[in-house]
């Protein structure tokens, strides 16, 4: 036996949608046979409640990954209803989009709300796609969920998270001369640097009235330093930078100054 889909839309008044609390619409299907019998199909309801839109999504890049930003517009304040929303995002060259976890806050306007999502799982150097869905949820006095649904997509938004931010600059950098009976040498320590992208750190020296060089390029791993080529009776300068993946450089440690 062959089966018939048949599709029924229906367009319903403003006021059922504008009622608070949100009304739920209860529908089923009757059927008459040639005989005049009646069969019904099962029951089926749907929230009455306004969906959210996107709209005037935007974008920034900054060193925690893309700050995406949009305006959310709803009709009314219904009481008893949340309103959320998805993050999508594509990679290029990617068969599906996926779901991403996000950062999110809002900023509550009289003409709507202001919504932020920070994406922190991007790989730099590539390209995405992005879009929100915004998702309804309808609540009981009692809190409890009756009813969930999403609005229509937003526009897409093509972001390429091109990384131009230094790591920051080591914290507590700190230079003593040491010695043993046949040997000058001066021990440099920092504390760690947080970043994921981090690459490594620049040790630089200078001697009194020279100009700073690069010494050594210790890995990220690595939080310390011995430089064993310093002279007796010599006044040398210290400071140490950071340097991420990308080759982008932090700012270096004030001097420190060192006499031997």
């Amino acid at each position: 036996m062959n089966s018939v889909a048949l599709h029924f839309t229906d367009m319903l008044d403003d006021k059922l949608q504008q009622a608070d609390p949100p009304r739920f619409a209860l529908y089923w299907i009757e059927l008459t046979g040639a005989d005049g019998s009646v069969g019904s199909s099962n029951h089926a309801s749907a929230s009455l409640a306004p969906a959210a839109s996107v709209k005037g999504l935007n974008f920034s890049l900054d060193p925690r990954g893309v700050y995406l930003i949009w305006e959310e517009a709803v009709e009314g304040d219904p009481t008893g209803i949340e309103f959320d929303h998805c993050l999508w995002r594509q990679a290029k060259g990617a068969g599906q989009r996926v779901a991403v976890p996000f950062l999110r806050s809002v900023l509550h306007q009289d003409e709507g709300g202001l919504w932020t999502a920070i994406d922190t799982t991007i790989e730099w150097e590539k390209t995405y796609t992005y879009w929100i869905t915004p998702v309804t949820r309808v609540y009981s006095v009692k809190h409890e969920l009756l009813a969930q649904f999403e609005g229509e997509d937003s526009a897409s938004l093509t972001v390429t998270a091109h990384d131009a931010f230094p790591p920051s600059t080591p914290e507590d950098f700190m230079a003593v001369p040491s010695e043993i009976p046949t040997k000058k040498f001066v021990d440099l320590a920092w504390k760690p640097n947080v970043e994921r992208d981090l690459a490594g750190y620049i040790i630089y020296r200078r001697e009194d009235g020279g100009a700073m060089a690069r010494i050594a390029t210790p890995p990220a791993n690595t939080l310390s330093y011995q430089d064993t080529d310093v002279s007796a009776g010599h006044k040398y300068f210290y400071a140490v930078s950071a340097i991420d993946l990308r080759g982008n450089e932090s700012g270096r440690t004030a001097e420190i100054a060192v006499t031997q």
